[in-house]
């Protein structure tokens, strides 16, 4: 690759990147990049203005995360939620604990009513496609793929109890915490925010800037402030301070007052594993979340979006069946998948589809395939330009 192809500008300045990517499309480069975080530049997660300022794409790591979070939010029962063609088609990542009616179940006994797909199955930092005489085991992480608006229907036929949010805390009044309350107000969300700030003058200012959060001025690895403001009661508990020692410890406080769910931001992601294990439930990394956000943008053309999963060993593409590929106009049983992937759902003009081995997939159809990284070349080529690579 020459530097004429692309420029992705990520450092901790958002003017010098901005005027990186302006230098750049003057010399020439065709596609720019740039990380931006303050809201007196953008105030969108992805702007893609037709090359505002030479730039073709900025991204917000705060309201990235803050998104990602909202989306938790409104499906509480989540540990991740993703959404492909234009919102159709829903991905959701589920822990089955050892309560969960799904514990010790073999797949091929579910009722899917060809209304969902269990697309991949993570056991133990391995992410798999299983197959359906796997058995599901407490502790797994499962993978469903539905018509979003089938997915809670999906959820009771699965036995998972989804509840709605009703009450969350925000611990940290910066960026991120502002952006989670501003987008479930944009939403519209039936949710009461409480948002623990410890800055007394950023409280102040946040306290202006939403309309429907009550800001409390204090520290969030205070127990008696904690107990008082009946943490325990909430539903959520978000900790997006920028201290990540302060995010683990509230959290873990959170969980041990009967919040029971935690949620958490870190910038270290090599420590998010470890945040899991000690027990909070689902961790985010802004730079992980913008990097992923590059990807995609950077990975356009024959495949419209990317999603990395299971601890970055696989991915869910979306891309679009083309004439003459190898796989238009048969029935999927007939088509050869490579090891590790599966066709998770397609999406025709406003039909989604939950395919089975009689499917048949035209060309112009939206295809999302859940593969592990080594086979994702083998399905492109099953879609992608007749399959000529």
């Amino acid at each position: 690759m020459c530097i004429r192809d692309r420029v992705v500008a990520v450092t901790e300045l958002d003017e010098l990147n901005m005027i990186s990517c302006l230098l750049a499309k003057q010399y020439g480069v065709k596609t720019t990049v740039a990380r931006v975080r303050s809201t007196d530049y953008v105030e969108t997660p992805y702007f893609s203005p037709e090359s505002l300022l030479g730039i073709d794409l900025i991204i917000n790591p705060e309201r990235v995360t803050a998104m990602e979070i909202a989306k938790i939010v409104m499906n509480p029962v989540a540990l991740n939620v993703e959404y492909y063609s234009q919102g159709r088609v829903q991905l959701m990542e589920l822990l089955v604990d050892e309560n969960s009616p799904l514990a010790g179940v073999k797949i091929n006994t579910l009722d899917s009513s060809n209304k969902y797909n269990i697309v991949a199955v993570t056991r133990k930092h391995r992410t798999i496609v299983p197959r359906g005489d796997d058995i599901v085991y407490a502790g797994d992480h499962i993978y469903i793929m539905a018509n979003t608006d089938n997915m809670q229907e999906v959820l009771r036929t699965i036995g998972v109890q989804q509840r709605k949010a009703e009450h969350i805390i925000v611990l940290g009044g910066g960026r991120t915490g502002y952006y989670i309350a501003q987008i479930l107000e944009e939403k519209r969300q039936p949710v009461k925010i409480k948002i623990i700030e410890k800055d007394p003058k950023r409280a102040r200012e946040v306290s202006h800037l939403v309309q429907n959060a009550m800001v409390i001025n204090g520290d969030g690895s205070d127990l008696d402030l904690l107990e008082s403001e009946n943490v325990g009661q909430a539903d959520i508990y978000i900790a997006v301070s920028n201290d990540d020692k302060l995010n683990l410890l509230s959290s873990l406080i959170a969980r041990n007052l009967g919040v029971p769910k935690t949620i958490a931001k870190v910038k270290r992601s090599d420590i998010m594993p470890l945040m899991q294990q000690v027990g909070v439930d689902v961790v985010f990394s802004p730079r992980l979340l913008t990097a992923g956000a590059i990807l995609k943008y950077i990975r356009r053309g024959d495949i419209i979006s990317v999603t990395v999963l299971g601890e970055e060993r696989a991915e869910m593409i979306e891309l679009i069946a083309q004439p003459g590929s190898i796989a238009v106009n048969k029935e999927l049983y007939k088509v050869k998948f490579p090891r590790g992937a599966v066709l998770g759902a397609i999406s025709r003009g406003d039909t989604v589809i939950i395919p089975n081995g009689s499917s048949v997939i035209r060309a112009g159809d939206r295809l999302i395939v859940f593969s592990i990284f080594n086979s994702i070349h083998k399905v492109e080529k099953l879609f992608i330009n007749g399959g000529k690579h």
